[in-house]
């Protein structure tokens, strides 16, 4: 992802004579292949063109290996037969939207080695590319594995990979191919059920070509396990194609503190700033998580004492943050509440945005994506039109009942004082209603 140093061509010309010395017959210390009994609610005969198992190790978690994924460059997963019966069977995502391969290109980025250009105008919302991992393996393996098996594996499983996709994988950020999942990869959730055992890491060759920037132009989602990257604004030819390593809402030096363990100090154009700049952005994240939380407060009780221009406000803060990366939130919210007072206008303007942002953020089956197409297509027909109109018309009918009850009687103090005269006179007859009550149950 983001280089630090040219190709480690000379860990490359180690690593692969290391594979091919594990794959050779007279290897002594290669790990045999083991009939493995793929059992399990979900196991089953992974479908062509994928082999294994094969290289068991830490119990049941074995390699698995598609010579035809990611373009014939190759595939291989270290897991147990039920995940890699799910990953193997995923719907396949289909690549054709994707741009042209011409459209961007591999170059020389001052300070950052090699990253991804534009070589045309790429239009937002357009996908820049859809990758499988090129190498997936379960969280627990990596983490339990004895050292010195988990390195004889690796190299084995590196060595199934066409000679480009170990090249690019060998590029990446961190010493070792241990290391290079742990700073390359991305978590991936394997079960459809959520399953919170089904955590596996990703490392996916062809996105490495992409460095960080804190206010990146390119946001990417992950679907099963196909890795989309989908441009959030406009990019002009010559710039260059950018993700976010980190979660980008957040302080100058909370980013940069997250950001040490790629081992860089990020010099993106947010975190070089001039102090009062800084200052300013800061002080907008601030106050984005705080209205934020103000506005959930508020919806989570029907929306009280919710204002109008607060849905507003929190886009415009996002743009003037330029956290193009991250607006579909923002502008369901906006859409909801301008819904909720009537304005048709407004609600139909942030529900079409809603709509491409989620798109863009979440894919076509996002959460609220529906609700946000019915909205934009018509705001009066949509459950949330004039919930808050109603309500407040209810509350300022009430309060005028109630101010034309208060004129039938004496106003100011003496109105007041009279009132309360009243009460004693109610307390009082109540009272002597209870007495003579408890008299009568006495006599009985």
């Amino acid at each position: 992802m983001y280089q630090l140093r040219p190709l480690l061509l000379f860990s490359l010309g180690v690593l692969v004579t290391a594979v091919r010395g594990d794959n050779s017959a007279d290897s002594k210390n290669a790990i045999p292949d083991v009939n493995f009994d793929l059992e399990g609610e979900h196991a089953g005969e992974l479908p062509s063109p994928w082999e294994g198992p094969s290289h068991c190790v830490s119990g049941d978690h074995c390699l698995y290996f598609n010579p035809e994924g990611n373009d014939h460059n190759g595939q291989v997963l270290i897991t147990t037969s039920n995940y890699a019966y799910f990953t193997a069977t995923f719907p396949k995502i289909t690549s054709e939207t994707q741009i042209s391969p011409d459209s961007f290109h591999l170059a020389p980025i001052p300070g950052k080695g090699n990253g991804f250009v534009a070589g045309r105008l790429i239009k937002k919302g357009e996908v820049i590319m859809q990758r499988q991992p090129s190498f997936l393996v379960h969280a627990d393996a990596h983490i339990d594995m004895k050292p010195e098996v988990q390195e004889k594996i690796y190299q084995i499983a590196l060595s199934k990979l066409s000679k480009d996709a170990q090249e690019k994988f060998l590029s990446q950020f961190g010493d070792g191919v241990r290391a290079k999942i742990d700073k390359n990869s991305f978590r991936i959730v394997i079960d459809p059920s959520g399953d919170k055992e089904s955590g596996h890491l990703g490392v996916f060759v062809d996105v490495s070509g992409f460095n960080h920037d804190c206010r990146p132009n390119v946001h990417y989602r992950i679907t099963n396990t196909t890795h989309t990257t989908v441009a959030v604004r406009d990019i002009h030819p010559g710039d260059e194609l950018t993700i976010s390593y980190i979660y980008g809402i957040a302080r100058r030096s909370t980013r940069q503190k997250e950001l040490q363990d790629w081992g860089f100090e990020c010099t993106c154009s947010q975190c070089t700033l001039n102090s009062l700049e800084t200052a300013a952005s800061d002080a907008r994240v601030k106050e984005i998580k705080r209205l934020e939380e103000e506005i959930e407060d508020k919806m989570s009780r029907r929306g009280e004492d919710i204002k109008p221009e607060m849905g507003g406000k929190l886009v415009d803060m996002y743009l003037e943050e330029k956290l193009f990366a991250y607006l579909a939130p923002t502008y369901v919210r906006a859409a909801l509440i301008y819904s909720m007072f009537g304005n048709e206008a407004k609600a139909k303007e942030y529900a079409e945005e809603a709509v491409d942002a989620l798109t863009r953020e979440y894919g076509t089956h996002a959460k609220d994506i529906q609700s946000m197409r019915e909205l934009a297509a018509d705001v009066k027909g949509h459950w949330s039109w004039g919930i808050k109109v109603v309500s407040e018309e209810k509350e300022q009918k009430t309060w005028k009942l109630g101010q034309g009850k208060g004129k039938k009687n004496e106003t100011g103090e003496a109105g007041a004082k009279k009132e309360r005269k009243i009460r004693e006179k109610i307390g009082k007859k109540a009272g002597k209603t209870v007495k003579e009550a408890k008299a009568k149950k006495d006599e009985l």
